[in-house]
């Protein structure tokens, strides 16, 4: 595993960090090798599948050996040209929100104290009671809006607030402990994400979607496109599929051991855009936060691994280019933010509805106020939103049918898989209960601390002259109001996926809050005051370490979503042993999860399998229709039968694969009836998990 975890970095170092150097370089201006890192990765991830694309598209070719090599080498050197040509981007690398919001007053403290030790109780003992989720949200709410009327009523005495909290204000931390503190966070963020697979899951890994991010990138190494196994856009398969040439390594022995380093992807993030908006301070903050998050963790243990590249990195990094437009408009800012953006359209379809909503509120409210007092800025915020949406539909044409779509929209005879896709998600998902949402996929420190951060945000907003800063802080507020009011309503046909974003813009906001509780530390005020200060800035360090140590905790324990036995490798490697062509049968149990595990193990992409209630009910069938899956069902419950003999006949299926056990559902018993057939069916495999069968 040690060898295997060195080739896959190398292939990933390869594909997706180093050809994007240059071009972050090119495109934004920064000392920190740390934010250059997060821009590098995430240019490599729009960049490479983008180029990648154009032979598969255009020769209908897989992603080659030559072709994974040959395109990142091509984005490599057009970066370096291009760096060559123009030389490095220019530009203050100062926060564009440079002055601290002032320090929390003593009725805001004395409201936070015991709302943050309520909290910390709260996560010692468990799961918290509703009462207690009501009674410190109430705290922490009347704590922000006493700040807000407080801070008002200083500003309505004095126009020297600013500067005496700037004077007031600490050159904190040391240089020492500055070069420390970042990598100490990331260092973090990888032990959560390696402890539990090293400990109890090598050489498998924990996680359910893995298997058919296994068979997408299968596929796009062969034929170059995903269809029809799924509508899912091609950007993270095609990166995998690169790592996958380069290192020799097959998709499912890539994710045991680079699956956990994604975990550093949102720490990365959401440093660069809070260093971007607030300074130093403010992105290690926002880092460790990100570390807390429940819903990122979800999405490595359920091994949704595009989801959290998506909306937990590209798009963060997309918002800090927006930004960068906003205080300092030109063409290297603009172009950053259209590569960026519409790189979220080649890696998620529900990460792109949310940038897709987001920037259409930025578009219809912001472009023309900005076109008339700021010309400038409007002028290049309208062009890189341009720019940005030509890219998002070139690159969406062929995986989600547009043209399809679009002649159904306007009345035509046309019909889209897509609009079918849509159809069955809306309104079927229920949103999390709130208390599970605040406790396990945000974290108590985030939400409280996001909450009140919420309200400093206000302050700040409010005493910024200029309007490219006011905009900035609307559009962080209307990314976290509009993940939170999505995370509510089955109408957004993801709530759930709403919920565990919404920790990421919390995360920011929590930030801004933690830093100014500890910047208020060294106001000047009587002893009573300093006194409540220090209590409020102990318990919020003592809940985030808290909770720091819960989710180490749980990370390093076994996980139940462990789907892989021994027994049931071994059953996917005789299939992958076996595979001359053809289809498989695999018996449906409990969602589609168990049919596409022995597809990818075996190398197969059809038939999936779906039990009837899913079929009935559909969410996340595939392009090919009902039909297919219900002549999977057929065969596994009529195998003696002539309609049987025609279905394995018209899907050419060479295997059926019988599931005996399985380690975390159920198993329904359609194995049985295949061995009270041995006239028809010869014994291919078997062991104690799995029956493999073929018709004679």
């Amino acid at each position: 595993m040690h060898f295997d975890l060195i080739l896959a970095l190398l292939a990933a170092l390869v594909v997706a960090v180093v050809p994007g150097w240059f071009w972050a370089g090119l495109l934004r201006a920064s000392g920190d090798y740390a934010e250059r890192l997060a821009y590098s990765a995430a240019l490599s991830m729009a960049l490479v599948p983008a180029v990648a694309l154009i032979p598969t598209r255009v020769l209908g070719m897989g992603v080659t050996l030559p072709v994974a090599f040959v395109c990142a080498l091509v984005v490599f050197l057009a970066g370096l040209g291009a760096y060559l040509r123009f030389g490095s981007a220019k530009g203050d690398d100062e926060p564009i929100l440079s002055v601290p919001v002032p320090a929390l007053g003593l009725p805001a403290l004395v409201l936070l104290v015991p709302a943050f030790g309520l909290a910390l109780e709260a996560t010692i003992g468990g799961i918290p009671g509703q009462l207690v989720l009501v009674l410190v949200a109430l705290l922490v709410l009347a704590a922000g809006l006493t700040h807000l009327f407080m801070s008002r009523r200083k500003a309505e005495l004095t126009s020297e607030i600013d500067e005496e909290v700037a004077l007031e204000s600490p050159a904190f931390p040391g240089p020492l402990l500055r070069r420390l503190l970042l990598p100490a966070v990331l260092s973090l963020a990888l032990v959560r994400g390696y402890a539990g697979p090293v400990l109890h899951d090598w050489p498998f890994i924990r996680g359910v979607d893995h298997y058919s991010h296994a068979v997408m990138a299968d596929r796009m190494m062969t034929v170059g496109k995903i269809e029809p196994y799924l509508i899912y856009p091609p950007g993270f398969h095609t990166m995998t599929a690169g790592v996958s040439r380069l290192s020799g390594l097959e998709p499912l022995e890539i994710f045991p051991v680079l699956g956990p380093a994604l975990l550093l992807l949102p720490a990365l993030a959401l440093y660069a855009l809070a260093k971007r908006l607030w300074g130093w301070e403010y992105g290690v903050a926002a880092a460790l936060l990100s570390v807390l998050l429940g819903g990122t963790y979800y999405y490595f243990n359920d091994a949704m691994y595009p989801n959290l590249v998506t909306s937990q990195f590209l798009m963060v990094l997309a918002l800090a280019s927006l930004v960068g437009v906003y205080s300092a408009p030109s063409v290297r800012n603009g172009l950053l933010l259209a590569l960026l953006g519409s790189s979220v359209i080649l890696y998620h379809p529900v990460a792109s509805m949310y940038l897709a909503v987001l920037l259409a509120l930025v578009g219809a409210y912001f472009v023309l106020p900005l076109l008339s007092r700021d010309r400038r800025t409007g002028v290049a915020l309208l062009l890189s939103l341009t720019l940005l949406g030509s890219l998002s539909v070139l690159y969406a044409w062929n995986t989600y049918d547009l043209g399809g779509a679009l002649a159904g929209l306007v009345g035509g005879q046309g019909e889209s898989a897509t609009g079918d896709a849509v159809e069955m998600a809306v309104g079927t998902q229920v949103p999390y209960e709130i208390g599970l949402l605040t406790e396990n996929l945000i974290s108590q420190p985030v939400a409280w601390l996001g909450l009140l951060g919420v309200f400093l945000l206000a302050d700040e907003g409010r005493r910024r002259m200029g309007l490219p800063a006011a905009i900035a802080h609307v559009t962080l507020f209307l990314w976290a109001a509009l993940l939170f009011f999505g995370s509510r309503t089955s109408l957004t046909g993801f709530p759930q996926r709403f919920g565990r974003d919404l920790g990421v813009p919390l995360a920011l906001l929590g930030a801004l809050a933690i830093v100014t509780i500890s910047r208020s530390l060294w106001s000047r005020g009587r002893v009573a005051a300093v006194f409540v200060t220090c209590v409020a800035a102990l318990l919020s360090v003592a809940l985030v370490g808290m909770q720091a140590a819960r989710a180490l905790q749980w990370s390093s324990g076994p996980s139940i979503q462990m789907t892989m036995t021994p027994q049931i490798a071994a059953a996917g490697e005789w299939l992958e042993d076996h595979n001359t062509g053809g289809n498989i049968v695999v018996s449906p149990h409990f969602n589609q999860v168990p049919s596409r595990m022995m597809l990818a193990m075996g190398h197969y992409s059809a038939l999936q399998s779906f039990e009837p209630v899913q079929v009935k009910n559909p969410r996340d069938l595939p392009p090919t229709g009902p039909r297919p899956l219900w002549d999977v069902l057929w065969v596994v419950t009529h195998p003696d039968n002539q309609r049987t003999d025609r279905i394995l006949s018209t899907y050419d299926v060479r295997y059926i694969v019988l599931y005996k056990n399985m380690p975390d559902r159920p198993t329904q018993d359609y194995w049985p009836s295949f061995e009270d057939h041995p006239n028809l069916y010869r014994t291919a495999f078997e062991n104690r998990d799995v029956l493999i069968v073929e018709r004679r």
